[in-house]
């Protein structure tokens, strides 16, 4: 028993580690958002308020500050209301990064963070979620004992020490939830036996980078990465829990999840992502290693004894919260479980589990629990492909509108990836290529958002008489053939023109056939509106 809580304690100073990062991918992750405030959160841009509710299909239990009652969308459709609470959340995650008030500052941190997420989640991804969660159970853990003002301030100098209570179980689930779901939701054979998942992840012209086009010249190399990642997925977050050396089997796994995940940042613009699943390992940091570096650096202050440091292994670890908030995170404990579960099952059966209905649903939403870490599950998308919005002009003279008013060219961008300006913009950009209805039904939006824009920096000049909105559609075929693009009209304002699953219009057979020509594209009709976002 003594053991089992050992394993599941965290030291503070892990914690002070994981507040400082935390915090500061936040302030990252708002400015680069705060680059996109008109065009992502006011009613100028690709979503207004007034349509947020009824387009997402909102539960009540959905709540936003960036997103305020009817009566007030007229307030929240303002940038500078958004504005506002970006402000307010980055004073607020610079509060958390040195430690001032940290218990209030995480809360407020995370209360805003659940909001923006809330207002607009067609631009998130796993990292999201993940860096969501980890802010949650923040809120119920020391952050402040080290390396922070509240310590300096304090009329006592807390001596660093482990921590133990259901918010350290449920942080270390959390992460280990991530790994597991994302392996158990990878069941085409792809993944499980042909290996060439990866090369087909890598081949997604919208997030792959330099290093990854010249990694897919070694397809045998990939073949084995995609069998290591899904061991590593499965069995790493097993191994820290192991109860014989502990110290250093945890470091070692810590070591592999970060080379692990500055390889994809290395390979894919995943944005913030492989950087939040880093921040998460630092709670896994043992003792141990804060010991090996403060005897290393010689600091008086932080340094201890080998007296004091047996002691601290002796005594174990100190419960940190009182019987009713420990109650209420070990029923998060198990609320996030069958959440995590649920998405398994949907994933694996296009499906909700019938005990898991929309009711319960909304508990996570209404918490901010919601998550899904199903990547390129069950296998990586082969639908590639870029967007051309043509306006055709009162005057006869065609531009393309997502190229700031270039002349039109069918030409394939290169490359394409850098074609966004952050993360956020890209997975937006990948929803609105998605052969499904959702996708369908925020076309309108974003290309009355470009007519806006247009009417903005050109003034009454140069109006536009009607746009087209374009996918250059590619499917990634076997190594070593080469894509070819095909022009699809997904959308046209005048006369009104939508197409849903565009592989059931004639633009579309010759890609539709393309799907069915191999044995890793064999795919039922009824899924091609339902693959996955990568």
């Amino acid at each position: 028993m003594f053991k089992a809580r050992q394993l599941l304690s965290i030291d503070t100073r892990s914690l002070a580690l994981l507040r400082i990062s935390l915090a500061g991918l936040v302030l990252v992750d708002l400015f680069q958002r705060a680059a996109d405030l008109q065009s992502h959160y006011s009613d100028f841009g690709v979503l207004p308020t007034w349509a947020t509710k009824y387009i997402l299909q909102y539960q009540p239990l959905h709540w936003s500050l960036h997103l305020l009652t009817p009566k007030l969308y007229w307030v929240s459709g303002s940038w500078l209301w958004q504005a506002f609470l970006f402000c307010i959340a980055g004073i607020a995650a610079s509060c958390m990064l040195f430690g001032y008030r940290t218990r209030w500052a995480t809360v407020i941190t995370w209360i805003l963070l659940a909001s923006l997420h809330t207002r607009h989640p067609l631009i998130l991804n796993g990292g999201d979620h993940l860096l969501r969660m980890l802010l949650f159970w923040s809120m119920f853990l020391p952050l402040g004992e080290q390396f922070s003002l509240d310590q300096k301030r304090g009329e006592r100098i807390d001596r660093p020490r482990l921590t133990f209570s259901a918010a350290t179980i449920a942080i270390m689930a959390q992460l280990c939830f991530m790994y597991w779901v994302s392996a158990a939701t990878k069941t085409d054979p792809q993944w499980t036996r042909s290996g060439w998942a990866l090369y087909y992840a890598l081949q997604i012209d919208q997030i792959s980078t330099d290093f990854s086009k010249w990694l897919v010249q070694f397809p045998a190399l990939l073949q084995w990465m995609t069998v290591s990642t899904l061991w590593l997925e499965w069995l790493g977050p097993l191994v820290v829990f192991c109860p014989r050396y502990t110290s250093r089997i945890r470091l070692i796994v810590i070591s592999l999840f970060m080379t692990f995940h500055v390889g994809i940042a290395l390979c894919m613009h995943l944005g913030l992502f492989p950087w939040i699943c880093i921040a998460g390992w630092f709670i896994f940091l043992p003792s141990s290693f804060w010991e090996w570096v403060a005897r290393k650096y010689r600091s008086e202050s932080s340094t201890m004894t080998p007296q004091q440091g047996s002691r601290l292994a002796a005594t174990g670890s100190r419960m940190n919260l009182p019987p009713i908030i420990n109650g209420f995170v070990a029923a998060m404990i198990v609320y996030i479980a069958l959440f995590n579960m649920q998405v398994i099952f949907e994933v694996a059966k296009s499906d909700n589990m019938a005990w898991f209905n929309t009711t319960w649903k909304s508990v996570g939403y209404g918490l901010g629990l919601e998550q899904r870490f199903d990547l390129f599950a069950p296998k990586p998308t082969i639908i590639d492909g870029w967007l051309i919005a043509v306006a055709t002009l009162e005057d006869g003279d065609q531009v393309d509108l997502i190229e700031s008013g270039r002349a039109v060219t069918w030409n394939k961008p290169a490359p394409l990836a850098t074609r966004y300006t952050n993360g956020h913009w890209g997975a937006y950009m990948f929803f609105l290529k998605e052969p499904t209805i959702a996708a369908a039904a925020h076309r309108h939006y974003y290309v009355e958002y470009l007519k806006r824009l247009w009417g903005q920096q050109h003034g009454e000049g140069n109006k536009i008489d009607h746009v087209e909105l374009y996918l250059m559609l590619e499917i990634t075929p076997p190594f070593p053939e080469q894509p070819h693009a095909k022009k699809t009209l997904l959308y046209r304002d005048k006369p009104r023109f939508d197409v849903e699953n565009y592989f059931h219009t004639t633009s579309g057979n010759d890609a539709a056939t393309l799907l069915q020509k191999h044995s890793l594209f064999r795919v039922p009709s009824s899924r091609l509106v339902s693959l996955n976002r990568f």
